[in-house]
């Protein structure tokens, strides 16, 4: 494999679970740093004002608003470890069950309320 890189590569990339299920794209990689030693990959955010960031400034403040309107404190982020990665290809293959991540709950509450109403949607979700 050649060089990877991480805001090319990396970032936005699709994330499948360990059943290969669609649970979102990197929004933010953590990168853990050591004396002597180059950069690792520590941890894969996915979600809540990592992703509302990589939006732009409007849906910053639009997740702001919302947080304080509704006065909610959770973000509904995902922080999966590196070390779940099982394979860096067209997607990303995570060993991780998709329906246990935090970040999965805003996914499935527009899946419900939102994404089924559009025409042509078919009125599926899960």
């Amino acid at each position: 494999m050649g060089a990877l890189h991480l805001s090319h590569d990396v970032i936005d990339s699709q994330l499948v679970d360990r059943h290969g299920e669609k649970i979102g794209r990197i929004d933010e990689l953590v990168l853990e740093l050591e004396e002597g030693k180059p950069p690792r990959v520590a941890t894969i955010v996915i979600g809540g004002l990592a992703r509302a960031r990589r939006v732009g400034r409007w849906m910053v403040a639009l997740h702001r608003a919302t947080h304080a309107l509704f006065g909610r404190r959770d973000e509904h982020v995902s922080r999966v470890p590196f070390d779940a990665v099982r394979c860096i290809a067209d997607t990303i293959e995570l060993d991780v069950e998709g329906d246990e991540l935090e970040s999965m709950h805003i996914e499935h509450w527009l899946a419900q309320h939102v994404i089924c109403r559009i025409p042509g949607a078919g009125g599926e979700h899960k």
